[in-house]
């Protein structure tokens, strides 16, 4: 019998000949980048691996401050406490692979050297499309945060999802975005450039129904709710007088509850809406990508009763539900219109990832899982996917060790999991590369 390190070592090999329909990013347009300064540190700073020195300890602000020598002296504070965690190493891998740094931290003398080969790759106009080449990544499903005005990315690369949180949370909602990095848009901005009335629920939901318009006319192929970062993703039944009621009143005025109620009426509409476009509705569920929240928002049991009351809709849950695995694997199991995506879970923790995997053949039909990188960076993108690759490649290959498949089953599984599956979910045709 083939060693189970040999047999996964070829494995990976025949995993890098076959590409991948990335499912999840958020990965922002060199533009974007260009408006902070471009260095090696920002890869950590518009990436997860902030999350971690600030969770280590690092003041926040800190990653917004220009001065590049007063950042090095934080991030340098910092650096020890974190650099064993995956969403550092994910950092660095990029920054070994793509860039040519040497060493598993940043020195004193890399650091330089390292970020004048970052500013030449976003001087280069095709930086974007080698890069996830490189990740063998044929096109990326890309949520743009709070912008849905307008769809402005590269469409051989990219293609839309609608995030819909605007319209969930309502009018009055300020984004924790600040303008210009991640674009946020308000209803009440949208409403404007789009010269709608939204002074009643009917011309509210007709702005919804706009925004379905302008973006399926841009391509998008799926819309998004990640509102768990604001509120439960309990949406109980409310009527459409009591919504109506709710929204007559001043936004300033309504409790906490009552907010929930009209968000609650309009995700069931947003939801009714993508079903009768046949656009699939992504979740997110789990681990939140921002500090001091509330994470049993984001467990994918709330989804549960829409899941009964909406059997043709097809549901995605993001993240695997991480942490809340096990009832993500579950409903996925249950229902025939659930689907998963492995997107994060790899860049959280790849033991993790591994072990949801393993869970995953043992519940769950084959045909039933994607995955995306979920990240703000085209060099997160890159290490995301080597990391899929990685976690899928060891799973399989004790699958195969095990006498659970052979290989040819192994690489069926593999074609589903990085491409089949994604085409058939979002209804595209593969592309030439694939």
């Amino acid at each position: 019998m083939q060693r189970k390190a040999s047999l996964e070592e070829e494995l990976r090999g025949r995993l890098e000949e076959l590409t991948i329909l990335d499912t999840h990013e958020h990965i922002m347009s060199p533009e974007e980048v260009k408006r902070e300064p471009v260095d090696a540190l920002r890869v950590f700073g518009n990436g997860y691996a902030r999350l971690d020195f600030i969770s280590a300890g690092m003041a926040p602000e800190t990653w917004e401050d220009p001065d590049g020598e007063r950042l090095w002296r934080e991030f340098q504070r910092f650096q020890e406490a974190v650099q064993h965690t995956t969403y550092f190493r994910v950092a660095i891998r990029a920054l070994k692979d793509l860039y040519g740094m040497q060493g598993d931290v940043l020195t004193e003398d890399s650091w330089g050297y390292l970020s004048e080969r970052v500013r030449q790759a976003y001087d280069d106009p095709t930086w974007y499309g080698r890069v996830l080449g490189r990740a063998g990544i044929t096109r990326s499903l890309l949520d743009t945060f709070w912008s849905v005005e307008k769809f402005t990315f590269d469409p051989s690369l990219f293609t839309p999802v609608l995030r819909t949180n605007p319209f969930i949370l309502g009018r009055q909602y300020v984004s924790p975005f600040p303008r210009g990095r991640f674009a946020p848009s308000s209803v009440e901005a949208i409403a404007s450039a789009w010269g709608a009335d939204i002074s009643e629920l009917d011309g509210f939901l007709h702005l919804v129904d706009q925004a379905f318009d302008r973006y399926q006319a841009a391509g998008a192929v799926a819309v998004k709710i990640a509102s768990a970062y604001e509120r439960t993703l309990a949406f109980a039944p409310v009527g459409r007088d009591r919504a109506a009621r709710l929204y007559a009143e001043d936004p300033a005025q309504l409790s906490g509850e009552d907010r929930k109620q009209l968000g609650d009426y309009v995700a069931r509409y947003i939801i009714s809406a993508a079903t009768e476009r046949e656009l699939p509705v992504q979740i997110h569920t789990g681990i939140l990508a921002r500090h001091g929240n509330i994470l049993a928002n984001s467990n994918p049991e709330h989804l549960n009763p829409l899941f009964l009351e909406f059997p043709a809709t097809r549901f995605v849950l993001l993240h695997l539900g991480y942490p809340y695995v096990d009832q993500a694997l579950a409903l996925a199991k249950m229902f025939p219109n659930v689907y998963l995506d492995f997107s994060w879970v790899p860049v959280l923790s790849p033991q993790a990832a591994v072990t949801a995997l393993h869970r995953f053949l043992d519940l769950v039909p084959a045909n039933k899982l994607t995955w995306g990188g979920d990240a703000y960076r085209v060099e997160d993108a890159y290490a995301a996917a080597c990391l899929f690759r990685d976690c899928l490649a060891k799973v399989l290959a004790e699958r195969v060790a095990a006498g659970d498949m052979d290989q040819p089953r192994a690489l069926a599984v593999a074609r589903s999991f990085m491409s089949e599956n994604a085409l058939r979910l979002y209804r595209l045709q593969p592309s030439a590369e694939s």
